[in-house]
């Protein structure tokens, strides 16, 4: 009886591990941290995870490929700083939302290029690829923020409204488009070709190929996917900022990196999932909240979200060798 009571102990926390500690981190935080556990601050925290929550969902999709998106925080300053000029230009806010995601796109399809096609190895190639970015846009900017002042508009109303606006009056309406998102990534991933194809292509790539599927294709279309994703999240992060910061996307590289891997550990399959990043990204998004309201500093937070990559990574390494 002992021996079963131990086996279903380990099991739960096997396939549930993440959401235990998800609620956890959210029992600790509402004990501890004054205003934590309420209404107001919930739909904050809700806000503040929405641009994290979208990037993390394309990283999921290049993580579950096999690959590794190194430009993500780089190429989100990018499309902000382009998405602001064009918005500060032309008042359209449909307008700027295409100029930044034909930027994300561009990113997107480089990355998919050098990786799938010229076959050079993922981290690097991106890396080289976020370096790119990351000059280009301190060579628009000079480092300085561009703040969204002094013009106005149908189109500056909408790009303000994704901050201030607030379904029946609670929800922010960054938390329903983040909602929008994760509906569409889990059925591409769960229900479509496509997301059952990057599974096996990131299980098995000499399997997949033998079987007749075009991994270089699929990877490519991955590396799209993220940069879109990326694309839009930089949209929200400059609403909630009214301005294009040129380095205020770079933590989300770590972030995402954290939030995939602790959503590798749901389920107990060792494997890149939606509904695993969604929770991981729950769980860097209340750390950062928490420890804000405690009046923690922000090289402590640095130092917390680089302990949660290593214990993420090593408890995916530990659920793959379970696995196989």
């Amino acid at each position: 009886m002992t021996t079963q009571k131990s086996e279903l102990v380990k099991k739960i926390i096997r396939y549930y591990g993440t959401v235990i500690v998800a609620v956890l981190v959210f029992v600790f935080f509402s004990v501890s941290a004054n205003g934590f556990f309420t209404l107001k601050n919930v739909m904050l925290l809700l806000k503040q995870m929405s641009a994290l929550t979208i990037i993390t969902l394309g990283f999921t999709f290049v993580m579950a490929v096999g690959g590794f998106d190194m430009s993500v925080g780089y190429t989100t300053g990018l499309v902000g700083i382009i998405f602001v000029k064009i918005l500060m230009g032309t008042t359209s806010f449909w307008l700027a939302l295409l100029g930044g995601v034909v930027i994300g796109l561009i990113v997107g399809c480089v990355n998919g290029l050098l990786t799938s096609y010229v076959g050079l190895p993922d981290f690097i190639a991106t890396f080289a690829v976020g370096s790119v970015v990351y000059g280009v846009k301190m060579m628009m900017t000079e480092g300085n923020p561009i703040y969204v002042k002094g013009v106005e508009g149908a189109g500056i109303d909408l790009f303000k409204a994704l901050n201030s606006k607030m379904l029946f009056g609670v929800v922010p309406a960054m938390a329903v488009i983040m909602l929008v998102f994760i509906v569409v990534c889990f059925i591409l991933m769960e229900k479509t070709k496509l997301g059952r194809r990057i599974y096996a292509i990131g299980g098995n790539r000499e399997a997949a190929l033998f079987c007749g599927i075009n991994v270089r294709s699929y990877k490519f279309i991955a590396y799209v996917i993220s940069s879109l994703t990326v694309a839009f999240s930089a949209v929200l992060l400059c609403s909630r900022l009214n301005s294009a910061q040129p380095t205020s996307g770079e933590n989300y590289l770590m972030d995402a990196i954290s939030a995939c891997y602790l959503g590798t550990t749901m389920l107990g399959e060792g494997q890149p999932k939606v509904l695993g990043s969604v929770v991981g990204a729950f769980i860097i998004a209340m750390l950062s909240n928490g420890m804000t309201m405690l009046g923690m500093t922000y090289y402590f937070q640095d130092i917390t979200t680089g302990v949660v990559v290593i214990l993420a990574v090593l408890l995916s390494v530990v659920m793959n060798r379970k696995g196989n």
